[in-house]
């Protein structure tokens, strides 16, 4: 049996980690129950409807709802989709790109990077309105509630949890020799010396695990009791889903084509990607600080210190250094209500968060490669 097993059957016969998963479940459980039922009820229903109508609003939805036996539920959505325009055919981003580019006018670089990115987006403006995406009903009047619980919310509460899952299970492989008292002896031989590389491996192999094991109940309790039958296929740039930040609400501007389906299939994959971000970081800190307590003291330090770093930037109005902070793990995390939108005055660059998470892998990798490497050495030294 492979090193790398044993690894993984310390880490998931360890009751402390099962009970941590339970208690996320039932947080979760807990989060998805302050759900109103006549949100439910109207979400569902309206769900029912597009799934006999279609997304698309035009006038034979409208007849259709029209003929369908007439609810509260259903008055109300045929208010709200009598006489809808595409909105997306006279939007102009220049709103945004004036609202932000004052925000960052301290720092004329953070102004030219705000201003090219607005730049930029009116091309994707122009595509969906030629697309009509802003028509898809998506599940009207609720939508923005919905799309935000999901992904603003849950999806935070899921990626959060599982990340502080691979965190501690990485640090626990890593200091598991060393809390036993056997790490002087393990190191005595050459594949003692490499042991750290395979737990770091077989930690970092776990953590898509941890997000399995939160997302997959957590998620399907959702969807069971939210229909998503009439919405998969709706564009997630429906004018009816939106974003607010700093007062200012603007449509939800994706720099790619994505119905409801495939924009939790991307975040669940983004979100892979950022937990095992969060695995190497926890290596990274392990590797260099022998004592698992006090690594984890050190990786919490880097995750909320970064958090308080860039609230500090900003207040400082050192818009360069608060753009910049915007890459780390944390921050990405924070934003995931809005992962592959324009997200505001956290990026400035199109798909920011997918970029982010894929420098802060490449970084934390070598990081951690280059110490392990040190480890090694220092353990042939001594």
């Amino acid at each position: 049996m492979s090193l790398a097993v044993y690894e993984w059957r310390k880490l998931f016969r360890l009751p402390a980690l099962w009970a941590f998963l339970a208690l996320s479940l039932l947080f979760n459980t807990c989060l998805i129950c302050t759900l109103s039922e006549w949100d439910r009820a109207f979400f569902n229903e309206t769900s029912a409807d597009a799934a006999l109508l279609g997304q698309r609003v035009d006038q034979a939805f409208c007849d259709g709802l029209s003929a369908l036996p007439e609810t509260e539920n259903r008055s109300i959505l045929l208010q709200s989709v009598t006489g809808l325009e595409n909105i997306f055919e006279t939007y102009d981003t220049g709103i945004l790109k004036e609202f932000y580019t004052d925000m960052v006018k301290d720092s004329p670089t953070a102004v030219s990077w705000m201003a090219w990115k607005y730049d930029t987006l009116s091309a994707r403006v122009d595509h969906l309105s030629q697309t009509g995406a802003g028509m898809d009903l998506y599940a009207g009047p609720v939508t923005q509630g919905s799309h935000q619980f999901l992904f603003g919310t849950l999806m935070r509460s899921i990626l959060g949890e599982a990340g502080i899952a691979a965190m501690l299970g990485t640090l626990y492989l890593l200091g598991y020799e060393g809390m036993h008292r056997m790490e002087g002896l393990a190191c005595t031989s050459r594949t003692g010396r490499q042991l750290r590389r395979t737990k770091v491996l077989a930690a970092l192999a776990a953590s898509p695990v941890f997000l399995v094991l939160v997302a997959v109940p957590t998620l399907g309790l959702y969807f069971v009791r939210f229909d998503y039958g009439g919405v998969w296929n709706a564009n997630v740039s429906s004018q009816f889903n939106y974003l607010s930040d700093m007062l200012l609400i603007r449509p939800f501007l994706t720099w790619g084509d994505f119905s409801m389906a495939g924009y939790l299939m991307a975040a669940l994959a983004l979100g892979v990607a950022l937990t095992v971000s969060f695995s190497l970081l926890a290596a990274f800190c392990g590797t260099l600080v022998r004592s698992p307590y006090l690594a984890a003291l050190a990786a919490g330090i880097l995750c909320f210190g970064g958090l308080g770093l860039t609230s500090a930037l900003g207040n400082l109005k050192l818009w360069v250094g608060y753009v910049l902070s915007c890459f780390q793990p944390t921050i990405v995390w924070l934003c995931c209500g809005g992962w592959f939108t324009e997200l505001g005055l956290n990026a400035v660059l199109p798909w920011q968060e997918t970029i982010a998470v894929a420098a802060d892998l490449l970084l934390l990798g070598i990081g951690t490669a280059l110490a392990l490497r040190r480890f090694r050495r220092k353990d042939v030294l001594t």
